[in-house]
């Protein structure tokens, strides 16, 4: 027996996500809160890679800048920022042959 989803906001003063059951507000987050690639439109993996790539050559020209080593940070972080951007692809790629795995074998 399952309750319809509440909003604790319209509902009043007072109320809050602990006073309603867990599989209720559960229940209301999924119906209200859309997915990630709902909301980025699926372009969030790409968007990682490139906000590494950018923050690895960011930090590379701030750390030239303060130590006076003109092109050897730069080049030193934006690889690892290239490095850690595919790690990263690599990993939600794995997550996402997972659960394709999983929607197989539950059918």
């Amino acid at each position: 027996m399952t309750a319809e989803p509440v909003d604790c906001i319209s509902q009043g003063a007072g109320v809050t996500d602990s006073d309603i059951p867990k599989d209720d507000v559960q229940a209301a987050r999924s119906k209200y809160v859309p997915a990630r690639e709902a909301v980025t439109g699926g372009f969030s993996k790409n968007a990682d890679l490139i906000s590494y790539i950018v923050a690895g050559l960011l930090l590379g020209l701030l750390l030239d800048w303060v130590f006076g080593t003109t092109p050897v940070m730069v080049i030193i972080w934006t690889l690892l920022g290239v490095g850690v951007g595919y790690w990263r692809l690599w990993q939600s790629s794995a997550e996402l042959e997972e659960q394709a795995k999983d929607r197989s074998h539950g059918v």
